[in-house]
């Protein structure tokens, strides 16, 4: 009954504008919808696009969470739409991105690792020049432990994506999971589970190994389907429901004006928290 997680036209790479991820949510029956786009992508010395097709240029941002806003209030009553931005971890850059998430409008910020060594994270070239896997998804998982203690995001999003276009998994990620659990307890922050990775590699991000461990040491969970169309809001749903139901986990969060809220699995419980005076 929630979506924290999707994208739109201004990003250059996704289809639709706001208004159809919420249409389609209200069709579906959601009592929650985030919108959150991918911020500016904040180079130091960048012109106002410094990534084409990627993020929406610095110029955009501005009217994106205007519009967002308004829709939050046209839909009031029969969607809940929670406006939040995805925005990427730059080594320092954390500053500028502090005063960029730093918007009353916005519930929340989610957190992502797309770049490494100047590759992006979905790149297939990055293992024509990288072919250790296992140093590279803990060099990865390093950068995603720093995004969560630079204290800018609610949600770290897609938190293992690099296994998705490695030639093969990492062989043995325990110790890099057990570091990586225990710093976003630490900075606590909430997890995403990630529908866009049965796309890429047939299950989500994070893989359930790591979600199990996430749950054990306590780190709030949420549910974003990375739609980049309109017909993806909510993708996976059901897999990911009956995963969590298997593993004994019954309770989510949502991030409402920067603080967390927590959801129940059950229709009914997730009615009355959302929809609570």
């Amino acid at each position: 009954m929630l979506d924290l997680h999707t994208h739109h036209h201004r990003c250059g790479h996704a289809l639709g504008d706001l208004a159809a991820y919420a249409q389609a949510a209200r069709r579906l029956g959601l009592a929650v919808l985030g919108l959150s786009d991918h911020a500016p992508l904040l180079l130091e010395g960048a012109p106002d696009e410094p990534a084409p097709g990627m993020h929406m240029p610095a110029s955009a941002f501005d009217g994106y969470l205007a519009e967002a806003a308004a829709l939050r209030e046209r839909f009031r009553g029969e969607l809940e739409l929670l406006v939040g931005v995805e925005a990427d971890y730059l080594p320092g850059r954390e500053a500028a991105y502090a005063a960029l998430l730093d918007d009353a409008r916005l519930d929340y910020a989610l957190g992502a690792v797309h770049y490494l060594d100047g590759y992006h994270v979905y790149d297939r070239r990055r293992w024509q020049q990288h072919d250790d896997v296992d140093a590279l998804y803990e060099r990865y998982l390093e950068r995603v432990r720093s995004a969560a203690a630079s204290g800018l995001y609610d949600v770290m999003a897609h938190i293992d994506a690099i296994k998705a276009r490695a030639p093969r998994q990492p062989r043995d990620p325990q110790r890099s999971w057990d570091r990586t659990v225990a710093a976003l307890r630490q900075a606590d922050v909430a997890v995403e589970i990630n529908t866009s990775g049965y796309r890429k590699c047939g299950e989500p991000f994070p893989a359930w190994g790591l979600i199990e461990r996430l749950h054990d040491a306590g780190v709030p969970l949420t549910f974003g389907s990375d739609a980049h169309a309109p017909d993806e809001v909510h993708y996976a749903w059901t897999e990911v429901r009956d995963g969590l139901r298997a593993r004994g986990i019954e309770e989510l969060v949502i991030v409402r004006q920067r603080r967390r809220h927590p959801v129940t699995l059950e229709d009914a419980a997730l009615e009355e928290v959302v929809h609570a005076p």
